[in-house]
């Protein structure tokens, strides 16, 4: 299970962004570092975790990723960290509050205490694709070619984003990635570090920007990969093709590619699959064979002698591959039992001559 950013922040799903926040005031009353000086190290994880939480929910595409994919559908590249944080004015609002209620005077410091600013690599985001496919071309095995765009590594700068290929030192966070502000709120300064917005934290800019690319380092591009649907893949998993995704200098992010499966006739239910079969009820009394249209195509299946309706005809390794790869599932097959409207005369002789000898009951009001 991964983690749940609602139960973490304890909010409701449909909670609003004023309940998150006021939310998130509490818990950082409760867990921030610089307030909890004899289990510092502990509150700083959870005071982090937290913030996490709230980067997610307080982002509206980012909240709808997680709501419909869960947390691979937000996972941060290389785990969380501050320069992922995108609502420091919010944390400066908040403890503008906090810090007056403890009674701190001004020089309180940066609110995310002791964490770590240092520079990094700018990592490619994911890429997030949905292919429609029947159940058969699953059972197949069928490769399936998936046209997505994503950005990729200029070719002409070979991704550095200048035209001679040399990055020189950023002028305005002096190579540092990062620039520290300084604001006052009455007697409460505080200082708080954001990522330079010049060379996007990386502490570097090109020497000659890129004319492809705009000195970016990738430009958006049409790409194809060939896949196979995976084993016992569900609707509701994510498929993940690792640096797959948009490329940045310090890595690129994965695509994540989840299958809108149709069954068509068929029902799941875990590696198994189910499907109504009709028969006449002669069949059904006396047995018979009947024909019926399965994952590879068609099969003769026998219908033994006095079958009820409902009854559970097991098709054994005709369902789709198990997840762990040993063999198949099953198709099971539900019976209905066809009844004619009318019969003709001699038809109707005959089950009443049926009826006399076996002492068949009147079920069928003939």
């Amino acid at each position: 299970m991964g983690k749940d950013y609602y139960a973490i922040l304890g909010v409701a799903r449909n909670a609003s962004k004023d309940e998150i926040k006021k939310a998130y005031r509490e818990l950082a009353k409760k867990y921030h570092p610089d307030l909890n000086p004899q289990n510092k190290k502990e509150a700083e994880e959870k005071f982090k975790e937290i913030s996490e939480a709230y980067e997610v929910l307080m982002d509206d595409q980012k909240r709808a990723r997680f709501d419909q994919f869960g947390e691979e559908g937000v996972k941060f590249q290389g785990g969380f960290d501050w320069s992922q944080f995108h609502h420091y004015q919010d944390i400066q609002d908040i403890f503008g509050d906090i810090l007056s209620q403890f009674g701190f005077g001004g020089g309180f410091g940066n609110p995310f205490g002791g964490f770590s600013t240092q520079q990094r690599e700018p990592q490619g985001s994911d890429v997030y694709v949905e292919i429609p496919i029947d159940i058969r071309r699953v059972a197949r095995n069928e490769k399936i070619e998936v046209y997505y765009f994503r950005e990729m590594k200029c070719e002409s700068c070979n991704g550095t984003g200048s035209e001679t290929k040399r990055l020189v030192t950023c002028s305005t966070c002096r190579g540092r990635g990062f620039v520290e502000r300084s604001s006052n709120q009455g007697f409460i300064m505080f200082r708080t570090t954001e990522v330079c917005r010049t060379c996007n934290g990386r502490g570097k800019i090109p020497e000659k920007v890129c004319h492809t690319c705009s000195g970016l380092g990738f430009s958006k591009k049409k790409d194809k990969i060939e896949i196979s649907p995976p084993p016992g893949i569900h609707e509701e998993e994510i498929y993940i093709l690792r640096d797959k995704g948009n490329y940045r200098s310090g890595g690129s992010g994965d695509l994540r590619i989840r299958f809108n499966i149709d069954y068509m006739e068929f029902r799941r239910d875990r590696d198994d699959l189910e499907k109504d079969i009709e028969i006449d009820f002669i069949d059904a009394i006396l047995g018979g064979k009947t024909r019926v249209s399965l994952l590879t195509g068609e099969k003769e299946v026998d219908i033994p002698p006095g079958t009820q309706p409902a009854d559970r005809i097991v098709l054994k390794g005709e369902g789709i591959q198990r997840k762990n790869g040993r063999g198949n599932g099953d198709i099971i097959l539900r019976v209905k039992i066809s009844l004619p409207k009318k019969v003709s005369k001699k038809q109707r002789e005959l089950l009443e001559q049926f009826r006399k000898e076996k002492g068949f009951l009147s079920q069928f009001h003939l």
